[in-house]
């Protein structure tokens, strides 16, 4: 279902998985179409159904296509009832002719006795020939249509729904993740005080209390400090959480733009662990890793 915010029409978030069925009839002709997706990185639609059918595969294609934009699509087509009107039945005359000649010249020729019947007639090839009517079934293509986009349509509503439970979920970790973003923001502003403090106690130790050159304690805090800031990959990561919230407003298909910013939360995520030198960042960026891989396995999921 889509969403109006703002006086703007939103496209719902829709899963990748789903199933759906239709029917349609008319008469003794009964066609029922059955549609499944699971994941996939692009859009793949294989489609079964009767030979005489085969015409409509491209169209069967186009209408599935503009619903789905990215999944593995299953279209089974099956149609019962009545083909008399799919086929004219067709006899070759001369053919029979040929045939019942050499049947007549078989029992001249060994003494063969009892007639040649219609029975016999009917045993030798390609005397009757089935046609199949193309005019009639083109007119076929409106139960065919009928029958799958009830299948699409019910295909997309699971579809949806799905979907949107997908996102609730997917929100609610981003939310964890940006208050656990949020905690880091403090410890962070203490690392250098804790540098420093680190750095003259252990200087302390090493010399048995001797005058330390301001300057040089200093240059080297300001190094240490250097390689421990994470301010630069904190405001990334929550650059990145708010596009991705960005993204999920804007509807499906968006599967491939979270892949790309799943990654890059990764690597920020993994930089600010390998440069804080505090255990409660590190604590915090371990349930943000865990965050960030329940998020990726919901994603997966997306269209």
């Amino acid at each position: 279902m889509q969403v109006e915010t703002n006086g703007l029409v939103v496209p719902p978030i829709k899963s990748m998985t789903g199933f759906g069925r239709g029917r349609a009839m008319s008469g003794e002709v009964e066609v029922v179409t059955e549609v499944r997706t699971v994941n996939h990185r692009f859009l793949d639609i294989s489609v079964r159904l009767p030979k005489q059918y085969a015409s409509f595969e491209p169209e069967i294609r186009r209408v599935v296509a503009n619903v789905v934009k990215r999944g593995k699509v299953d279209v089974t087509i099956t149609r019962t009832g009545g083909k008399g009107n799919l086929v004219d039945i067709t006899l070759d005359v001369g053919l029979a002719s040929s045939y019942f000649s050499c049947l007549r010249q078989l029992q001249e020729e060994f003494g063969l006795e009892g007639p040649v019947t219609v029975s016999d007639m009917l045993t030798l090839k390609d005397i009757v020939i089935p046609v199949e009517r193309e005019d009639h079934i083109e007119g076929e293509w409106s139960l065919v249509e009928s029958s799958l986009e009830r299948a699409v349509k019910a295909l997309d509503d699971m579809r949806q729904a799905e979907g949107a439970a997908l996102w609730r979920d997917i929100e609610a970790l981003l939310q964890g993740v940006q208050k656990t973003v949020a905690r880091i923001h403090p410890l962070a502003q203490q690392v250098t005080a804790s540098a420093k403090q680190r750095l003259e106690k252990r200087v302390q130790e090493l010399t048995g209390g001797m005058e330390l050159d301001p300057d040089r304690l200093l240059q080297e805090v300001a190094l240490i400090a250097d390689r421990s800031d994470v301010t630069e990959e904190i405001t990334r990561l929550e650059s990145h959480v708010d596009q991705f919230l960005a993204f999920g407003r804007q509807g499906s298909p968006l599967g491939r733009k979270l892949d790309f910013l799943l990654q890059e939360l990764h690597r920020e995520v993994n930089t600010v662990g390998a440069k804080s030198a505090s255990t409660d960042i590190a604590s915090h960026v371990v349930n943000i890793k865990a965050d960030v891989e329940r998020i990726r396995e919901q994603t997966q999921n997306l269209e």
